[in-house]
Formats: C-alpha cells, sequence, structure tokens
C-alpha cells in the first residue's frame, strides 16, 4: 500500500528496541488513567476515535505492518491523540515481554487475521497459549474482547476461550462504534455496507477477587 503522503509519527510511535522488557506502562506513556491494549491496530481507525472518546484511558495499539503502525502513529499526532501510541512489531512478542501483569483494563482484538489454511492455525492470535498471556495481562475486573467475521474462525475462538478459568460476560460496542456496529473499524463498515455478514462477538472478564 502507497500513502499519498509520508506518515510523520513522531513520538507517537513507540521504537521497539528501546522498549524495556517488562516496562513499566506509566513510563511508556504518562498521565493518569487506567491502560488499555488493542492488537492488530491496523491505519488505527479504532485507537484514534476511541482515544479521542475516551481521554481518561492511556492506549497503546500494536500493529505487525510496520507501515501501517506507522499511519496509525501519524494520525494519532494529527488527532491530537497524546493518550495513544503505536507500536510496529509482532503483538504476541510484545505482550509477553513488554506488557506486565495485571496492568490492562481491557485487551481488544478485533477481525484478526483468520489464517483459514490449516496448516496456517499456529499463527492465529487467538490461540491458548496467547489466551493465557491476555489473562496474565489483564487487571481484575479487565475484559478481554475479541470480534471476528470469520464463522470457522469463531468457532475455534469458542474452542479456545472454553479452556479460560475466566467468566464470559455480553460483549458490549466500544464508546467510538456508531450506530448498529459492533466495533466501528473501517473493515466493519466495508463489509457491513458490501455484504451484510455476521459478525462474532465475545467477551471474558477476569474475577475481581
Amino acid at each position: 500500500m502507497r500513502f499519498k503522503n509520508r506518515p510523520v509519527p513522531e513520538h507517537f510511535l513507540l521504537e521497539v528496541a528501546a522498549l524495556p522488557r517488562p516496562a513499566k506502562l506509566d513510563e511508556l506513556l504518562g498521565g493518569p488513567g487506567p491502560f488499555e491494549l488493542e492488537i492488530g491496530s491496523g491505519k488505527g481507525t479504532f485507537l484514534v476515535a476511541e482515544a479521542l472518546a475516551r481521554p481518561d484511558v492511556r492506549f497503546l495499539g500494536i500493529e505487525y505492518m510496520k507501515k501501517y503502525a506507522a499511519y496509525a502513529a501519524d494520525r494519532l499526532r494529527r488527532a491530537g491523540a497524546e493518550n495513544a501510541r503505536a507500536i510496529g512489531h509482532d503483538a504476541v512478542e510484545i505482550v509477553r515481554e513488554v506488557i506486565p501483569a495485571d496492568s490492562l483494563q481491557a485487551v481488544h482484538v478485533y477481525f484478526p487475521d483468520p489464517w483459514p489454511k490449516a496448516r496456517h492455525h499456529k499463527r492465529r492470535i487467538v490461540r491458548k497459549d496467547v489466551l493465557r498471556e491476555f489473562e496474565r495481562v489483564v487487571q481484575p475486573g479487565g475484559t478481554i474482547r475479541i470480534v471476528t467475521d470469520h464463522p470457522e474462525y469463531a468457532e475455534w475462538i469458542e474452542d479456545v476461550l472454553q479452556t479460560s478459568d475466566f467468566p464470559r460476560i455480553d460483549y458490549t460496542p466500544p464508546v467510538s462504534a456508531g450506530e448498529g456496529e459492533l466495533v466501528g473499524t473501517n473493515f466493519e463498515r466495508k463489509y457491513i455496507v458490501r455484504d451484510g455478514r455476521p459478525f462474532f462477538p465475545f467477551c471474558l472478564q477476569k474475577p475481581a477477587g
């Protein structure tokens, strides 16, 4: 993908090599408020909208495609969303090595790549070993929120979530979602308009006590 103008991410794009392992999140992004993490933030539609809608929350967005992460950071800069940062790297590595335990109010995973071929299932972000990491980094009372549009992947996710001790709760759309939307990403809006495909939401909550 080519961008019309070269992204100018400035301090909104965190340098992976400089990240402490594990990190103190307050040192990555100062200011008051809890932290939330979006995995697969793409070009930043959700990240920007949610950061602007909830200035009392600090957001980190991880996107494997570095050019998309830079674009998301550029959008954060242009929007003045100082309560959010983007990271261009492998999300599993960042969660395992950088994010401390019990530090996140929510983990958002929206429309992850379904990797439909059986030989590629090991690349899926929602799998048992990664779910254990999500459970580790979410604070008591925090949530793990997942939405997919892929029916077979939805069945896979259901099976994976059955291995968790966290109770299931009703999924509610984020504040920045529009009427009738589950998330409010460009992906969701594209396919609602194109073919009205169904979406499958999931939500787990870490026990408070």
